[in-house]
Formats: structure tokens, C-alpha cells, sequence
């Protein structure tokens, strides 16, 4: 299964927690760190196929997770709700967009 790039990293982002040490691993390497599937391979040693293989196979099990939980489409939805309310001509709708912001901050700094 091929993904594109950069919704691979951001499902990694969301979903790499619930994937095992060595998929983490494997995974950051590549989203993270941008190495090549044969630095990948080399580090690890193992064959460049494998590292294909695992990156497909932990893409379609995340793909699984976003179809089940929907974290990446909740949060996209929520971003446009937020600045619509901080777009808003009521203060007090605005207030509560910054309340909300807020939350959000300190939710990603977890």
C-alpha cells in the first residue's frame, strides 16, 4: 500500500503510539528522520524489502485506526470550527474560541 508521504507522517504523528517498539522505530527513522529505506535496512539489518513491507503494512494498519477513530479528520474539523469562532464579530464567541485555543496548546504539549 502506498501513502503519500506526508499522510504517512502525519498518521504516524496520531497513531505510531499504538504501533510496536521495533514499528515505532522503523518508522520514525524514516518519517522523522528522513533516512532511505536502505539506511533503514543497514541499521537494522535487514533487507530493504522488509523495510518496505513494514512501512506498508504499519500505513494500512493506521489507515485502519483514522477509518475507526477519526482522530486526523476530528482535529482538522475542530481547527475550522475554532477559527471560524476567532473570525467571529461576537467577543464573546471569540473569548471562548481563545478558551478552547488554549486547551489545545495544552493538549499538544502532552
Amino acid at each position: 500500500m502506498n501513502i503519500d508521504f506526508l499522510y504517512g507522517n502525519e498518521l504516524y504523528s496520531y497513531y505510531g503510539v499504538l504501533l510496536t517498539e521495533h514499528q515505532q522505530e522503523v518508522l520514525s527513522d524514516y518519517y522523522e528522520n528522513d533516512y532511505s529505506m536502505q539506511e533503514i535496512a543497514e541499521n537494522f539489518g535487514i533487507s530493504k524489502a522488509a523495510v518496505s513491507d513494514l512501512i506498508s503494512r504499519c500505513s494500512k494498519q493506521m489507515l485502519d485506526y483514522e477509518k475507526k477513530l477519526g482522530l486526523i479528520t476530528k482535529d482538522k474539523k475542530r481547527g475550522e470550527i475554532l477559527q471560524k469562532m476567532s473570525e467571529s464579530s461576537d467577543p464573546e464567541v471569540k473569548e471562548y474560541a481563545l478558551l478552547l485555543n488554549t486547551i489545545e496548546e495544552d493538549k499538544a504539549d502532552v
